[in-house]
C-alpha cells in the first residue's frame, strides 16, 4: 500500500522543474506570436486614421471578441501542456533517478541487483543496456575472483616447493613474495564488489520508486 501511493505522486526533482520551466517558456512564446497575429491586424486598423470611424469601431470590438475567448482558451491550454509535461517528464526522471541509486549501488561495492522500471516509463533500452552492462561485470568478476584463487594455489606450490630445497635463491624467494604480496591486493580490490542479497536490493530499490 504504501509502495503504491509513493508511486502515485510525482518525483520531485530539479531537472524535472526546469522542464516544465521550459516548457511554460515555450508556451510564452507561442502564445506571444500567436496573439500578434490575431490582434496585430485589427489594432492596426483601429490606429489607422485614414479608415472611416465605423471601420474603427467595428476592428476594436473585434479586438474585445477575441479577447473574450482567446485569453480563457490560452491559458487553458497552458495548463493542459504543463500538467502533460510534468507528468510525460515524471516518466524520464522516475528511470533517472533509478540509475542513479543503481550509480550509488556500485560505488558503494555491490553488483548483485537489476534496474526496473515500470511499464509506462521511458528510457526502457537504457535499462537493459544498464543490466547487461551488469550482468558482464559481475560475471567478469567472478572470473577474476576464480583466476585469483587458482593462482594463489599455483604461489603455494611453489612456496611448497621453495621450502623442500629446490635449489632458490634469496632473490628468487622474494619475488616469489612480491607475487604473493600483488595476488592479495588485487584479490583484496576484486573483494570491494561484495556479493549481496538480491531481496535486500530490491526493497531499497523501492525507495527510489
Amino acid at each position: 500500500m504504501t509502495n503504491n501511493r509513493r508511486r502515485a505522486f510525482p518525483v520531485i526533482s530539479s531537472l524535472q522543474y526546469r522542464f516544465l520551466a521550459m516548457t511554460l517558456i515555450y508556451s510564452f512564446i507561442i502564445v506571444c506570436f500567436f496573439a500578434v497575429a490575431v490582434f496585430a491586424p485589427d489594432i492596426l486598423e483601429m490606429r489607422d486614421q485614414s479608415l472611416s470611424q465605423e471601420l474603427r469601431s467595428s476592428a476594436a470590438s473585434r479586438v474585445l471578441v477575441k479577447h473574450t475567448w482567446v485569453w480563457p482558451a490560452v491559458l487553458s491550454l497552458i495548463i493542459v501542456l504543463s500538467l502533460h509535461s510534468f507528468r510525460a517528464f515524471h516518466r524520464v526522471i522516475g528511470p533517472l533517478y533509478r540509475f542513479r541509486w543503481a550509480f550509488e549501488q556500485i560505488r558503494s561495492g555491490t553488483l548483485v541487483f537489476r534496474v526496473k522500471t515500470r511499464n509506462k516509463d521511458y528510457l526502457q533500452t537504457e535499462e537493459q543496456a544498464l543490466n547487461n552492462m551488469l550482468e558482464v561485470l559481475s560475471g567478469k568478476l567472478e572470473l577474476v575472483r576464480e583466476a585469483s584463487k587458482e593462482a594463489f594455489q599455483s604461489v603455494d606450490e611453489l612456496e611448497k616447493a621453495a621450502n623442500m630445497g629446490n635449489g632458490w635463491t634469496k632473490a628468487q624467494m622474494d619475488l616469489l613474495r612480491a607475487h604473493r604480496d600483488h595476488l592479495e591486493r588485487l584479490l583484496s580490490e576484486v573483494q570491494f564488489f561484495r556479493p549481496q542479497n538480491e531481496d535486500q536490493i530490491a526493497d531499497r530499490a523501492e525507495q527510489y520508486a
